[in-house]
């Protein structure tokens, strides 16, 4: 109760602190959708992937996720993705109460472009049951503070992961141009790295939306978790192969990160 009521005092700056970071979401689905390659790919790694194309990837998307999360920190700070959904289903209530049923359905569309029946199946149980899971909070803590709890969680697990990825080996172009994985050092720090930080606070906090990398977590769990073989779709395993070689070896190693890599550089 004492939590609530701090949050309480200070609600006016977390609610503007709230609408600045949603802004600068939707800023930041522009630029990636809108603007050319070279100009976004070389301060944000794998800006595609909020595209609507590469959105329905689902072995684009895992492999991306593999590959740039191999540290513990990285994997144990993107844990709270399942819950972050869930506090997204409180902040679409608080809008309208229709808003959480428009996401349910763009789920279902997510997982019929997929087209992988099994993960289908369980992205659309498991957005169910963070739906569900936010109606209860909500009955419980009453929707003026659930949804205050939220905006501070959802904003907070952005900061977090993108602090956790300080320990990943540096993606391309952030260092150096080349399309190899750099270690990050003192003599190699350059004007990116503040920039990439802060477009990276953005990008992690977007992360936690239904759409994003929920349907990645689903993919690995179902596979890992109970053992299901997809049938159109990469196994986990072969995806964490494919993520190794790209990260020892360079975009080079992909033929679809070879081409996102050549976009970027073209008439650069």
């Amino acid at each position: 109760m004492q939590l609530i009521n701090w949050l309480t005092l200070h609600e006016n700056f977390i609610n503007q602190l709230w609408v600045f970071v949603l802004i600068s979401m939707a800023v930041l689905y522009f630029v990636c959708n809108l603007l050319p390659d070279r100009i976004v790919g070389n301060i944000l790694p794998l800006h595609n992937v909020f595209r609507p194309k590469k959105n329905v990837d689902l072995d684009y998307q895992s492999i991306g996720y593999a590959m740039l999360h191999t540290k513990w920190i990285t994997r144990f700070t993107h844990y709270t993705i399942i819950l972050d959904t869930m506090l997204w289903f409180v902040v679409f209530q608080s809008w309208h109460w229709s808003v959480p049923y428009i996401v349910l359905l763009a789920i279902l569309v997510q997982s019929l472009f997929i087209g992988e029946k099994k993960f289908g199946v369980s992205f659309i149980l498991m957005g169910l049951a963070t739906c569900a899971g936010a109606y209860g909070f909500i009955q419980f803590a009453g929707m003026h503070n659930a949804l205050l709890v939220s905006k501070v969680i959802l904003m907070t697990g952005g900061l977090v992961r993108m602090i956790g990825h300080s320990a990943e080996l540096m993606p391309p172009l952030l260092l150096e141009d080349s399309d190899q994985f750099v270690k990050l050092s003192v003599k190699n720090i350059t004007w990116k790295i503040p920039v990439v930080a802060f477009i990276g606070i953005i990008a992690e906090f977007a992360s936690g939306l239904p759409t994003r990398l929920f349907p990645v977590q689903i993919n690995f769990l179902y596979q890992k978790l109970f053992r299901v073989n997809p049938e159109t779709t990469l196994p986990w395993q072969e995806i964490e192969v494919s993520a190794r070689k790209v990260l020892t070896g360079g975009y080079s190693e992909s033929d679809a990160l070879r081409n996102y890599y050549n976009s970027i550089m073209k008439d650069a």
